[in-house]
Order: C-alpha cells, then structure tokens, then sequence
C-alpha cells in the first residue's frame, strides 16, 4: 500500500513519514511511504500511478504554489475513493474539505496520537485487503493475506491454514493463532470450534451444526456455543450490509 505525505516544511515532513511509518510497523502491515514538498509534484506521480494504488494522502493545506485543497480537487477528479488528511494550522477551511470529502483535519504540531487516530479510521477501510500474518512452515517466514485464509484447523497436533491458493502447515497452537487475529482486529475471523477458525467471508451457508464454505468444506460448530457462534455471523453480516 502506498502513502502519499506533502508538506513544504522539510522538519514536519520527516516527522510526519516517520509517525505514519511507526502506525504501519505497530499492526505489522507493509506500507511505501512517498514524500512530496509541494503539491505540482505530487500530481505529476498521482498521474503516473496505477488508479487505486495510493490508498492514502496527508496534504497541508499552506504551501506555496498550489494549496492543499487545490491539490485535492484535482485528485478527486480522478478518484473518489482515496483517504484524504489535510495537515493545517487552521480550521479555517472545514467546508473546503467536505466538498473533496477529507477524511479529517489534523492541527499542528502533528504528534503520534493523530495520526493514529485518522490512520484507525483508514484502515477500518483498507484492513482487508492490506492486513497480514507471518508464518513459519517448512522452515520458510511466509506472508500470508488475512483475506485470502478461508479457515484454520487442528489436524495431528499442527495447525493448517487454508488458503485460497494453498495450505500452510505451522505449529502454533490454535489459541495462539486465535489471540494475534483478534489482536489485529480481524473481525472476518469466527473460532467455530476447538479445532477451527473460519473466515466469515467464505461461508456460504449457515446449519444447526456447521458453516458450509464456497469451496464445499463444512466447518463444525461447537455444539455447546451454538447459539453465541451463530450470533456473531449474523452481527458479521449485519455489519457488512451496514459497511461498518
């Protein structure tokens, strides 16, 4: 995922890219970082960009040539989606911002707990499809995308993870596994049973007993949390008919 940061002041810059690097390093997730000291340059690699690589961009709104919200309208031209952060020392401009629809407004100084809070928001958006977990199998570190794991299982005292395009053998235990997908907020993630963990975005139909998936694997349910297990699918659904 790529990060966009233009600020003409060289000091606040550094410091903005290293606190937007420190939030990314914090919930392990990978992240290319480009500086920028005004907005003509900015442009110029926005338009050399394949449409939906940059996913964010802090922008001050002073700098010298165009301003921060000229640079924005300009972007919002071509794309809708991308989070837009205005850097500002005033909030002079709050209906500017809503017309090229700023995700939010940072004051400075900028310190760490802003950035954190305007980068929770980007990636209650973005987790999916940026969010991963290393594994050891065969002795190799791999990566693995949290959207492509369809389910996890116990099976002869190591722990499978099923992916879309393969299976990973680790030996973590399950609980463990279970604690650093909640620790990431990945809120996809159901532990069905002692010995599963499913990704919700893979079921394709709900029984009394077990989850059927799109790929025709029946994933138990724990017949004694039942009820509780069935409840949070439906909460998971509600929440993406909602696109909480």
């Amino acid at each position: 995922m790529t990060v966009m940061v233009c600020e003409d002041t060289v000091e606040e810059r550094e410091t903005l890219c290293f606190l937007v690097k420190r939030f990314f390093m914090d919930i392990n997730c990978p992240v290319k970082i480009v500086a920028y000291e005004n907005g003509e340059s900015l442009l110029k690699d926005w338009a050399a960009n394949p449409a939906g690589s940059v996913k964010i961009i802090f922008l001050d709104i002073y700098m010298a040539g165009m301003s921060g919200i000229e640079v924005a309208r300009k972007i919002r031209e071509t794309d809708g989606d991308v989070a837009i952060i205005f850097i500002t020392s005033s909030r002079d401009h709050g209906l500017d911002g809503f017309s090229v629809q700023a995700l939010q407004y940072l004051l400075k100084p900028v310190g760490y707990a802003e950035v954190e809070s305007a980068l929770n928001k980007c990636v209650k958006v973005f987790f999916d499809s940026i969010a991963f977990m290393e594994v050891l199998s065969d002795r190799l570190t791999v990566k693995v995308l949290l959207k492509d794991i369809m389910y996890i299982e116990v099976f002869n005292h190591a722990c499978l993870i099923h992916t879309v395009s393969e299976t990973l053998k680790c030996y973590r235990p399950l609980d463990e596994v279970d604690r650093q997908l909640r620790g990431m907020g990945a809120r996809m993630f159901l532990r069905t049973h002692r010995s599963y963990i499913v990704n919700m975005r893979y079921i394709d139909d709900a029984a009394d007993s077990d989850f059927l998936l799109k790929n025709g694997m029946a994933v138990p349910i724990r017949k004694k949390d039942k009820l509780v297990i069935h409840q949070a699918y439906r909460d998971y659904l509600f929440s993406m008919l909602r696109g909480l």
